[in-house]
């Protein structure tokens, strides 16, 4: 099965937090992540650690991670998710990237998990 990754996780796994493992035995198999997402990411480590982080952490993610680009059918996808689940919208972009993907979610995001849609995920916490 393939995983799809929240920022939740990434950043749970950069900043070897207490599912960081869970995260890293994902890595082998190049997890997918929205675009969405990563914006995510890379915005709060800047917000936390400076624009540097940045400039550190993308080329890892960029090597570990697929990267899947927001087209008009993904924006749909979340846009449709967002409408039926009360979620954040980089959350439903998550969910849209797992849905296209095959893939189950790892996350601690309680918005994800509590939602109880038709997608598939690990609770990290």
């Amino acid at each position: 099965m393939n995983i799809c990754l929240d920022s939740w996780a990434v950043i749970n796994w950069l900043e070897d937090g207490p599912s960081a493992s869970a995260v890293e035995k994902t890595i082998p198999s190049r997890p997918v992540i929205s675009l969405v997402n990563v914006c995510e990411v890379l915005y709060i480590l800047s917000r936390k650690h400076g624009d540097k982080a940045i400039q550190q952490v993308l080329p890892a993610l960029r090597q570990n991670l697929a990267f899947i680009e927001v087209d008009e059918e993904l924006t749909l996808s979340a846009s449709r998710i967002k409408a039926a689940h009360k979620m954040a919208l980089g959350d439903a972009f998550c969910v849209a990237t797992a849905l296209a993907n095959n893939a189950k979610i790892l996350t601690g995001d309680p918005e994800i998990i509590n939602a109880k849609g038709n997608w598939k995920v690990q609770d990290l916490r």
